[in-house]
């Protein structure tokens, strides 16, 4: 199956489980709200009975034992609505005026009257539903007795502020009603019919998203194919501006980064393999020369072997460092450290070295700066820069090291004097490898590993290093780290 299909499938699958669950839940609604509203309904019945049976009450001397059960049965019968339509046109359903000091106690005001016989509905009143009067103590007065009065519908009948009875009726769990049901199957098909349509047009507009969303969605899985079978070039043509444009972006920017990291890997074993084979062909070729009797094997001799078996064994070593410090392998004991002695030690030990190459090296710094390092990988780091502006520095030349502090950092500035080196080509010196000269002639003898082994050291050190032409004409490499916190 397609993934449009199974898009579409799931938009479906969703909107149907919704609206199962809205249709469900407004038919409970429903349901409840109908049944409250006939509750309401049967709270206006026990009122308006409530009303004619306080009149009867007060017709009757205030006593509920006086009244007939016949007047009591037909407060009953009669409900707000057929009531009003028995009542002739001048007769209205209001409370009769209170009796005053001057009616003797054996005239009574006139009451209701009820609803002469052409005035009933025809067939006779219809049926009272189950209405009991009970007082106030709930002792049972008239009407219908009901079985559980504390769940049933109730109304308090009032007069002058105090309760004089009550009014109970079943309370309604249940339609019974034929009409009723009718209504309430009329909404049931109504519903059915509303959620039949929804989904028809949820299924529409799901057909319609589905295929919106997989226009790009494939675009992106071709991306990331290309990206699997190792083909980098290509290119998304236009990006979108929401969160798959984002994604587009973000493919196309990995993609760059793993073409230049294949061309830096490839760049790596050509450069290794260069480096390497340098110094084997030349011992190569000097023993081939010793056997073939061309050279003597003299004391020279050996000394040129040994020299080209050091540049490998340097080159070795360089390389293993480096892949040390890229996998974490290399081992650090931080503890407080006082730069200018280590840096002042390191220089001491290139002296001759700097004698060799007709050199002058200077340290400014005569005070003690604390810094949390690691002494042997910080004097490798100074070792590796000095090295570096040894072998890259015309004679006469000199070298100048500054030491600074500037605010919670102490700045290491190792300065050297001509040739320079371009600005945009500053940031490339710590790239493995990495010469200037596109030709593979060679000054000294590095292999160009020496600088990204510092800048693997400073970031184990949480400092920064990095490269600018000097101001007195050569190279200068910065080297920022944090102070020693007291």
């Amino acid at each position: 199956m397609k993934i449009s299909h199974k898009l579409f499938f799931a938009f479906i699958g969703l909107t149907t489980i919704i609206l199962i669950a809205t249709l469900s839940l407004a038919r409970w609604s429903f349901e409840q709200g109908f049944l409250n509203y006939i509750n309401a309904l049967e709270q206006e019945r026990l009122h308006a009975i409530a009303v004619e049976q306080t009149k009867l009450y007060q017709n009757n001397q205030h006593d509920w034992h006086q009244i007939s059960r016949r007047d009591l049965l037909d407060t009953f019968r009669y409900t707000p609505a057929n009531y009003k339509n028995a009542l002739p046109p001048n007769v209205h359903a209001t409370p009769p005026p209170l009796r005053s000091q001057s009616q003797s106690p054996s005239e009574k005001p006139l009451g209701p009257k009820r609803p002469p016989p052409h005035l009933k509905p025809k067939g006779g009143m219809p049926p009272a539903p189950k209405t009991g009067l009970y007082s106030i103590d709930n002792k049972w007065i008239g009407g219908n007795r009901i079985s559980n009065l504390g769940s049933a519908t109730h109304f308090a009948i009032m007069l002058d502020g105090k309760v004089i009875g009550r009014l109970y009726s079943p309370a309604i769990r249940q339609v019974n009603s034929d009409s009723a049901t009718e209504f309430a199957n009329q909404q049931l098909f109504a519903n059915l019919w509303i959620g039949c349509l929804c989904l028809l047009l949820a299924g529409a507009i799901s057909f319609i998203l589905a295929r919106l969303l997989l226009v790009p969605v494939e675009k992106v899985l071709q991306g990331i194919s290309h990206l699997s079978r190792g083909n980098y070039e290509k290119r998304f043509s236009h990006y979108r501006k929401d969160e798959l444009g984002q994604l587009m972006r973000d493919i196309d920017l990995l993609a760059v980064t793993l073409e230049k990291n294949r061309s830096a890997r490839n760049r790596w074993f050509a450069d290794i393999s260069h480096e390497l084979r340098t110094p084997l062909a030349i011992l190569c070729g000097e023993i081939d020369a010793i056997k073939a009797g061309i050279r003597p094997f003299d004391q020279q001799q050996l000394l040129s072997l040994e020299q080209e078996i050091l540049r490998l064994k340097l080159l070795v070593d360089d390389l293993f460092q480096l892949s040390l410090a890229d996998l974490g392998g290399l081992k650090y004991q931080f503890e407080p450290l006082d730069l200018q002695a280590c840096i002042a030690e390191s220089m001491t030990s290139l002296t001759q070295k700097f004698a060799e190459k007709g050199l002058e090296c200077q340290l400014n710094q005569a005070e003690a700066v604390w810094v949390s390092g690691d002494k042997r990988r910080m004097q490798q780091l100074i070792t590796n820069i000095l090295l570096n502006s040894a072998a890259y520095t015309d004679a006469p030349g000199k070298v100048v090291v500054d030491i600074l502090v500037e605010g919670k950092h102490a700045v290491i500035c190792i300065n050297d004097t001509k040739p320079t080196v371009n600005s945009a080509d500053c940031d490339l010196l710590f790239e493995p490898l990495f010469r200037l000269d596109s030709s593979r002639s060679r000054r000294v003898n590095g292999a160009g590993l020496g600088l990204t082994i510092c800048k693997n050291i400073a970031e184990a050190h949480s400092a920064s290093i990095k490269a600018r032409p000097s101001n007195i004409g050569g190279l200068c490499i910065e080297v920022v780290i944090p102070l020693l916190k007291k």
